[in-house]
C-alpha cells in the first residue's frame, strides 16, 4: 500500500477516535447528570430528620398528621426518628419520598421503601453511612385534606414586541386568561393565543381610540352600538367582558347601553373592582408573591388581575406553592359565577 493511502487512513482513524472520545464525553455527563457524587458530605441524624420534615412541609403536610412512633422490627442505636404519618388522598406518598430524596441528593444519605400491603403502608427509610438513621411508616387517610384557597389570573398589558417575554408568556404551562383591550394590535395576537389554547377576556376602559371600536362617554348612543357590535364581532371568542370602574365610561350613560346590549346577547360583563389587583416588587418577587399567598382564605377563590411582566415573575414560584397545597385555575368559571 503507497504512503499517502496509509497516511489517508491514519488521519481517518485518528478523526474516528477523536469522534469516539468527544462521544463518551457527551455520554458520560449525560449518565452521571443524575448520578450521586462518590465523595458525598457527611449528615447527622438531626440535620436527616429536619429536611425530611420538609420534604412533608413542602406538600402541605401538618404537624399534626405526623406522630412519633416506634415501629416493629425497627430498631438499633443509629436510629434518630421514627414516625407514623397519615397522608391526605391527593399527595402520591411516592411524591414525599422523593421530595425527601432531592432534600438529601448532596448528602450521604439514601432514601428507600417498601409497601405494607396488608396494613396499607409504605415503610420508609432513610440510612447514612450504611447505618439507619430514620423510618417512618405513611398511610392514606381520608379524613384529612390541604386545606388551601384557590388562585385565578387576569393577564393584562400583553406586549407582542418584546418576543421573548411574549413566548415565554404564551409557553408558560401556568393556567391564566389574557385581558385584552379591543384594538387591532389586541386582534393580532388572537391567532397567537388560539395555538396555545389561551382564553381571553376584553375590558371596557378609557383606552379604547381606534375609531372601529372606540367607546366613551361623549359619543351617541348610535355610534356606542356600532362600535360594540365591531368589538364583539372581532372578539368573538372573548370568554367575558371586564368594565374598568375606574373609567368615564363607566359612569357615563353610554355604560347602561353597553350592558342592555351585552345582557341581550348572554355575553357576560363584570366589574373590575370584583378582581384583586396584584403587583409584584421586581426585586423581591419571593416576596411579593409569599404576602398575597398568606392573605388568602382556606377555603377562598379569589380572581387576581396581574400584568404580563409581573405574572413572568412568579410564574416560576407558583409550583412551589402547589405543591403544598394550594390550587391555580383558569378563572373562567369563578367569574361566570360572580
Amino acid at each position: 500500500m503507497s504512503g499517502p493511502s496509509l497516511k489517508n487512513i491514519s488521519i481517518t482513524l485518528l478523526i474516528v477516535v477523536i469522534v469516539l472520545l468527544f462521544i463518551n464525553v457527551i455520554i458520560s455527563k449525560i449518565v452521571k447528570k443524575d448520578e450521586q457524587l462518590q465523595n458525598r458530605e457527611e449528615i447527622s441524624g438531626v440535620l436527616i430528620d429536619s429536611l425530611f420534615r420538609s420534604a412533608l412541609y413542602n406538600y402541605g403536610i401538618e404537624q399534626s398528621w405526623i406522630k412519633k412512633k416506634k415501629i416493629k422490627q425497627i430498631s438499633g442505636d443509629s436510629l434518630f426518628a421514627s414516625y407514623s404519618i397519615i397522608v391526605p388522598k391527593d399527595v402520591p406518598i411516592n411524591l414525599l419520598q422523593l421530595e425527601a430524596k432531592e432534600l438529601l441528593w448532596e448528602y450521604d444519605a439514601d432514601v428507600v421503601s417498601e409497601e405494607i400491603p396488608k396494613e396499607k403502608k409504605v415503610l420508609l427509610k432513610i440510612n447514612s453511612d450504611n447505618h439507619l438513621k430514620l423510618a417512618s411508616e405513611l398511610s392514606y387517610d381520608d379524613n384529612i385534606r390541604r386545606e388551601y384557597g384557590a388562585v385565578s389570573f387576569l393577564v393584562s398589558n400583553i406586549k407582542p414586541d418584546n418576543q421573548e417575554k411574549y413566548n415565554e408568556l404564551l409557553r408558560t404551562p401556568e393556567l391564566f386568561y389574557a385581558v385584552l383591550i379591543p384594538d387591532s394590535k389586541s386582534k393580532s395576537l388572537l391567532n397567537d393565543l388560539k395555538k396555545f389554547e389561551r382564553r381571553f377576556a376584553v375590558i371596557l376602559n378609557d383606552d379604547i381610540s381606534e375609531f372601529d371600536y372606540k367607546l366613551s362617554s361623549s359619543i351617541s348612543e348610535k355610534r356606542t352600538l356600532l362600535s360594540l357590535k365591531n368589538i364583539i364581532s372581532s372578539f368573538y371568542s372573548a370568554a367575558f367582558f371586564i368594565i374598568d370602574v375606574k373609567s368615564d365610561l363607566y359612569e357615563s350613560a353610554n355604560y347602561k347601553v353597553i350592558e342592555a346590549a351585552l345582557k341581550k346577547r348572554n355575553i357576560k360583563i363584570i366589574q373590575s373592582s370584583k378582581f384583586n389587583l396584584l403587583k409584584i416588587n421586581s426585586l423581591n418577587p419571593e416576596s411579593s408573591f409569599s404576602e398575597f399567598i398568606k392573605t388568602l382564605g382556606k377555603s377562598e377563590e379569589r380572581v387576581t388581575m396581574i400584568s404580563a411582566d409581573d405574572y413572568l415573575l412568579i410564574s416560576e414560584l407558583i409550583p412551589a406553592y402547589r405543591k403544598i397545597g394550594y390550587r391555580f385555575i383558569q378563572p373562567g368559571e369563578l367569574v361566570l359565577n360572580m
